[in-house]
């Protein structure tokens, strides 16, 4: 008798011994690791992000009084000039010095030339209007030039520049004088600059882009503190901040799930558990949804939900907890 009661405890033992390491097997195997997200209120802002280049704030187009031959250019492109320096001397009939009569000065000119005209041919010339550098010029020696085009650009000679972008018409709505922009480019590549929007033309034009014809608007943004890497003439990128939003939650989008009717939901952190939270979004941003309830600061959310469900026991992942903001 007491054999058979030895017996049965023995048995019983490793019964128990047997199922308790069965149990703690399959209480492991139900724990699933998984990432968290800590979501904090953060600043989120809207912007438009377009393209441009690089050019100095303020620049002056020279015009010739008169149409002519070009006999002499004294500068070139990149000289530092003076206001009243002398920039090029161009040949026109004396009869036509004062005058814009392009066809005029032309043919005279031209019957100067094969002997036909006794027209006397006097030297004018062209001096810069104000000081700077020249920056553009688009006359050589004997081209002809007339009136209504320049024949040289001078550029303020300060270090101040500016980027001339253009900005989608879907797009000019949001953009307001005074706002803030961040400033990259290739040539720059290592560096950001802080800029402002310092005018929006009261004209809209048409370019030629890669996708066809699109309608822009022309934005001027200040380039503020610039240094030796940004240069007149480089493509720029200018991220204009159109809005700021304080106090904003946000989940990430991959955390976001939603029923079959639509209903939207996250799986909330707590006590080890994936317990499925219902929650309303609103806008979107470049990190996730904006969550207006649901959520409070400081829960934690489950990245990629996909293998939990409501009640599944949890263990977040070694150094897999993030915070959102």
């Amino acid at each position: 008798m007491r054999m058979k009661r030895y017996v049965m405890l023995f048995a019983f033992t490793v019964t128990m011994t047997v199922g308790i390491l069965t149990w703690g097997v399959f209480s492991r195997n139900s724990v699933v690791s998984v990432s968290i997200v800590k979501v904090n209120p953060i600043t989120v802002e809207n912007s438009v992000t377009c393209s441009g280049r690089v050019e100095r704030v303020t620049t002056h187009n020279v015009y010739s009084p008169f149409a002519g031959y070009v006999s002499r250019v004294y500068v070139k492109q990149g000289d530092k000039v003076t206001a009243g320096q002398t920039l090029m001397e161009i040949q026109v009939p004396s009869s036509n010095a004062g005058t814009s009569d392009s066809e005029e000065t032309y043919q005279s000119l031209l019957n100067q030339y094969s002997g036909q005209s006794q027209t006397q041919i006097t030297k004018q010339t062209i001096t810069a209007p104000y000081a700077g550098e020249i920056t553009s010029l688009s006359v050589t020696n004997q081209g002809y030039i007339e009136p209504g085009n320049p024949v040289a650009v001078i550029s303020d000679s300060s270090e101040m520049l500016q980027v001339r972008l253009s900005v989608n018409e879907s797009q000019i709505s949001d953009i307001k004088a005074g706002q803030k922009a961040i400033i990259t480019g290739v040539g720059f590549k290592n560096t950001s600059y802080a800029g402002i929007v310092k005018n929006i033309s009261s004209e809209a034009k048409q370019v030629v882009s890669a996708t066809g014809k699109e309608t822009v608007v022309e934005v001027i943004v200040s380039v503020e503190k610039p240094g030796s890497d940004i240069k007149p003439g480089y493509t720029a990128k200018a991220k204009i901040i159109t809005s700021e939003n304080p106090n904003v939650l946000i989940a990430p989008y991959d955390a976001v799930r939603a029923d079959k009717d639509g209903n939207e939901y996250v799986f909330r952190l707590k006590e080890k558990k994936a317990v499925k939270t219902p929650v309303v979004t609103n806008r979107e941003f470049d990190d996730g949804f904006e969550i207006t309830s649901g959520l409070s600061a400081n829960d934690q959310v489950i990245a990629n939900p996909d293998s939990v469900s409501n009640g599944t026991h949890v263990l977040p992942k070694e150094g897999a907890v993030r915070s959102d903001g």
